[in-house]
């Protein structure tokens, strides 16, 4: 029998034949754990992989060979690691982000990614733009590893440092000058910078041939209202032209075709999105690869950057275009029954691929996939603290929201309880219009699973992978359908006597921390207590940050006017928290980053002071050093203790 067979029933037969004891929960703390392990990645010849340990908020590197030895441990410098990217076998880059502190009054903070280059042949490191005193620290744009004349460089979008001082420039319209960053390459032998391309007409991004060369460029103009797709590096005739819609744009430039003179667009039409190749001179018709999915995305081979498959944000469908290769991934697959199972990383010709597997007694297990030895591996538990017996199990659950329109999303129930009239978190996403929740391993809702709570996890319209249809049904009715589609949720669990709607408080961070403040304000009588983990509060607010922090980039303006309404002409008011303080029906929690750059934590100091001049109960936990995306274990595990402390206090599981 295939050994990939005999783990698939081996793991199939462990699982029902398993009967675990009670026993208490883990402390609320091991759920707010970063990722023991993380960021794993193939090189792409498949011989070596690297990944990050956890140690607390110290992190380590580890590079180690397909035969167990290791290359490289060695520890990291303090920060906020975000991804290890190879380039070649020989090349391998740390990406982390740290925050800048505003450079003058009224500026806000902001979120740089900087990296560093590592040689495993000579083992020596370097920072990324850290030999030259001519660009920032910062790259703002990665576009890969190229080998040019029997030198491998790297590819960067970066500002000069005079391009960066502060000037008092004005455009005749009044809008703050904008930069664009260049194009540069760096020596990864020396880490000498030389410049490729500078940015004309607007901000733009470069695709980059197997040398080096500027195949295409995509350029935005200043305003973000039109986007032009050329042919080479400098001058020529657009192939395509675009203009945004409700603050995007409906064609972008994925990366190269299956063959080296085409590439590889994303579109979106008034109905439907789709992958579309075609030539790199004419921009004609073309091939459609993909469309219906809007989490839709290219799969490239990672030595000849030849797009070899489509997959999707959203981690579940993987179709190559090689039959062969579709086999490997497939037969992979099937030695996890029951389990959600995500492509990490894959090395040359799918022989050797990492996949990530959670669900049903699995905190998030690593296995190293080898099809030549046919073996499955366990690199290692995401969550090592966390037995198979306290994972809840999770499920999808299907209704329909008020107007009709089909809905699900995912309800994770406590361990070893029967599912009938539990008490409730409704715990939304944030984005909004990000992919869909599923049903797999979700830190905070096994965070309060563990205390008794049912978790209900709505996929509102707007949500990604839906469709078109279901992503434009959002425009317009932030705080309204998007708000009634998380309750319609609510009463259909209880119809079904899952849960008990008179037991339930609402928790969300980013746009669920604003459903969460809705929930309390626009809605009433439904939740016992409310928890905004850096939710927006006030929205015209919120708007004028965004055009102050954008300048004459309308992009980000004219998406979220579109999407709240008020491009429609409604008023805010009536959908902002703040303004509907008074109106607070049960008590606050809001939960903030000093150093959040996507949301300023001004949102919640102001809900704060409202709801407090209102006589209304508030609790407010600040967490200095932490950003949007709660990356550090220490504030990390403080917000989520002060959140589960917070609902048991007002909705107290037994």
């Amino acid at each position: 029998m295939h050994i990939l067979s005999v783990l698939a029933a081996a793991l199939a037969l462990a699982q029902f034949a398993v009967v675990h004891p009670a026993r208490a929960a883990p402390p609320v703390e091991v759920y707010g754990r970063l990722p023991s392990i993380d960021f794993i990645s193939l090189s792409p010849s498949g011989d070596r992989f690297a990944l990050a340990l956890r140690d607390g908020e110290n992190r380590s590197l580890l590079v180690r060979r397909i035969d167990g030895q290791n290359e490289i441990a060695t520890k990291l410098q303090p920060g906020k690691v975000r991804n290890l990217v190879w380039g070649g076998d020989r090349h391998l880059f740390v990406f982390g982000s740290t925050t800048r502190t505003p450079r003058s009054p009224g500026d806000s903070p902001r979120e740089w990614m900087g990296g560093a280059h590592l040689d495993l042949v000579t083992k020596k490191a370097f920072p990324l733009l850290g030999t030259s005193n001519a660009y920032l620290g910062a790259f703002f744009g990665w576009y890969g590893v190229r080998d040019v004349g029997g030198r491998s460089y790297a590819y960067v979008g970066a500002i000069t440092q005079e391009e960066f001082e502060p000037k008092l420039v004005l455009e005749d319209d009044g809008d703050r000058s904008m930069i664009y960053p260049r194009l540069v390459r760096i020596d990864l032998e020396t880490g000498k910078t030389d410049p490729v391309a500078t940015a004309g007409g607007g901000d733009t991004e470069w695709m980059l041939g197997p040398s080096g060369e500027i195949l295409m460029r995509a350029v935005i103009d200043p305003h973000g209202q039109t986007f032009k797709l050329y042919p080479g590096a400098t001058g020529g005739v657009p192939i395509l032209i675009d203009k945004v819609e409700k603050g995007s744009f409906r064609i972008d430039l994925e990366g190269l075709g299956r063959t080296p003179d085409k590439l590889l667009l994303w579109e979106r039409s008034e109905e439907d999105v789709r992958l579309r190749e075609v030539s790199m001179t004419t921009g004609g018709d073309g091939e459609v690869l993909a469309h219906g999915d809007n989490t839709a995305s290219g799969l490239w081979d990672r030595e000849s950057h030849l797009l070899i498959g489509m997959g999707s944000q959203s981690g579940e469908g993987i179709k190559l275009f090689d039959p062969a290769l579709q086999k490997r991934v497939d037969d992979a697959r099937a030695a996890w029954p029951g389990l959600h199972s995500q492509l990490v990383s894959y090395g040359r010709g799918f022989n050797r691929m990492i996949f990530l597997t959670d669900g049903k007694g699995d905190a998030g297990t690593y296995w190293l996939v080898d099809i030549t030895n046919r073996s499955a591996t366990p690199i290692g538990r995401v969550n090592p603290d966390i037995d198979p017996a306290d994972v809840g199990p999770e499920q999808m659950f299907a209704y329909k929201a008020a107007d009709g329109l089909a809905m699900d999303g995912v309800l994770t129930l406590p361990p070893g309880r029967e599912a009938k009239n539990l008490p409730l978190v409704v715990l939304p996403h944030g984005g909004p219009l990000v992919p869909a929740d599923k049903a797999r391993f979700d830190w905070w809702a096994q965070a309060f699973a563990s205390r008794g709570y049912a978790v209900f996890q709505p996929n509102c319209r707007g949500t990604l992978g839906r469709g078109e249809a279901f992503r434009k049904a959002a425009f317009g009715q932030f705080g309204r359908k998007m708000q009634t589609d998380i309750s319609d949720g609510v009463d259909a669990l209880a119809r079904q006597g899952v849960v008990d709607p008179k037991r339930a408080c609402i928790v969300g961070g980013s746009y669920g921390g604003y459903a969460a403040l809705a929930g309390v304000t626009i809605e009433h009588g439904r939740y016992r207590c409310a928890v905004s983990v850096a939710g927006l509060a006030d929205l015209a607010r919120f708007q004028t940050w965004v055009g102050d922090r954008h300048g004459g980039d309308m992009r980000a303006i004219s998406f979220w006017r579109e999407l709240m309404g008020a491009s429609a002409g409604q008023d805010l008011k009536e959908i902002s928290p703040q303004r509907l303080a008074d109106r607070a029906d049960a008590p606050i929690l809001l939960i903030h980053g000093v150093d959040d750059t996507v949301v300023p934590i001004e949102q919640s100091q102001a809900m704060e002071r409202a709801l407090k001049a209102s006589g209304k109960q508030v609790e407010f936990v600040t967490m200095p050093g932490e950003d949007h995306w709660l990356s550090r274990e220490a504030t990390r595990q403080v917000m989520l203790t002060a959140a589960v402390a917070f609902v048991q206090k007002h909705n107290p599981a037994s």
